[in-house]
């Protein structure tokens, strides 16, 4: 394994086991510890407010002092949240946890921004594709391995295993994960210019917005999905974990593998609508499924829907970014994913507490809404690459 791209995607990837690890147990392991629906949204919250902080300067200290001690220093960051879950005995610990890897989590624009470094704008899409690749097979083996973890060997292990994972990325990363040579030498603009300019661009603006939109409607599903399979189908830990991995298995077979061809086939911008369009259906129908097995199955709709969306919105919005913004472009895209993961999970618990259906119906109109309101206009407008 010598290529830089082969090196990251492995160094995303057991970054993504790790969160994944914690996803299926994580709502059930904060009402155990005494926290109310919304007060679970709340600490869901704190792990995006570090992102939403952290990615936008991340991203612009890694366009000028290098993308790889950025990505390692998140790596070690993570590793000590998954140890301080490990110990998590209140939710005053809960939090800071969370808060940790909400930092170290910051790293991922870091990551995009490598692969634009190494790649040109045909195969950026494709060489994206891998971030969601390493975030599907996180969410197969992450969410399982979780699972089983708390059901064998208690919440420490949870915690303990992710951080270890961690700390083995970090050494591979270190030793095997070069600089790339093209960031080296350019010119950066300032990130308030990179923030003026983005505002101002008719493609790069709607493209943030769709991201924060986006992630808002999912985020309110992802927190909500382990109480709602628990209380309506009595799914237990191992069961969510077992499902989420199943989601994770499509998601990494079409944008490890089909995503390239599709591009090709159908351009960035159509596929992304089509993408929105599954998302947004998946949503609405989930909460009327009578029984586990068409529940399975709607997620499987949604996790397609997703798979398409994903690299397509990080593609475009990396190919209107010029060589030396994009980092910081990125940084704000992956800022205002942050945002949503903040408000999405309090909003979530809050409309879960009012009807478990509540949801699901509002992430699936805010699909739609995405759809006509940021997505099908950008078909008038002219790629920047």
């Amino acid at each position: 394994m010598n290529s830089p791209l082969a090196i990251l995607f492995l160094t995303v990837l057991l970054d993504l086991i790790g969160f994944g690890i914690i996803l299926p147990v994580f709502p059930l392991y904060a009402r155990d510890l005494g926290a109310s629906q919304l007060e679970i949204g709340f600490i869901a919250a704190s792990f995006s407010v570090m992102t939403l902080l952290w990615s936008p300067i991340l991203g612009r200290w890694s366009d000028r002092l290098g993308r790889r001690p950025i990505l390692l220093t998140c790596i070690v960051i993570n590793a000590a949240g998954y140890a301080l879950f490990a110990n998590a005995r209140t939710l005053a610990i809960l939090i800071a946890s969370r808060m940790l890897n909400g930092i170290g989590a910051s790293n991922i624009s870091v990551a995009q921004a490598y692969i634009a470094d190494t790649t040109s704008g045909a195969d950026r899409a494709r060489s994206l594709g891998l971030i969601g690749a390493a975030f599907g097979l996180g969410f197969i083996i992450g969410p399982a391995l979780g699972g089983f973890l708390k059901a064998q060997f208690g919440i420490a292990a949870v915690g303990y295993v992710p951080s270890v994972l961690s700390l083995l990325n970090a050494l591979l990363a270190w030793i095997r994960l070069p600089e790339p040579q093209r960031h080296a030498f350019a010119q950066r603009p300032s990130f308030g210019a990179t923030v003026r300019a983005t505002i101002t661009h008719p493609q790069q603006s709607r493209l943030v917005l769709l991201s924060f939109a986006y992630w808002f409607a999912f985020v309110m599903m992802q927190i909500t999905f382990a109480l709602f399979a628990n209380e309506r189908f009595g799914w237990r830990e191992d069961a969510i974990g077992g499902v989420f991995a199943l989601t994770g298995l499509i998601g990494s077979a079409i944008q490890g593998g089909a995503i390239g061809k599709l591009v090709k086939t159908f351009g960035e911008k159509k596929l992304l609508s089509i993408g929105l369009v599954l998302f947004a259906i998946g949503m609405l129908a989930l909460p009327w499924m009578p029984s586990s097995a068409p529940v399975v199955a709607t997620l499987g709709g949604i996790a397609v829907g997703s798979a398409l969306v994903t690299p397509t919105l990080n593609a475009l919005l990396s190919l209107s970014a010029d060589d030396n913004s994009q980092g910081s472009v990125l940084g704000l895209s992956q800022s205002a994913a942050s945002l949503a993961r903040i408000v999405g999970p309090i909003v979530g618990m809050g409309l879960y507490g009012v009807r478990h259906e509540m949801p699901y119906v509002a992430a699936g109109l805010i699909g739609f809404a995405c759809l006509f309101a940021l997505v099908l206009p950008l078909h008038g407008i002219e790629q920047h690459v």
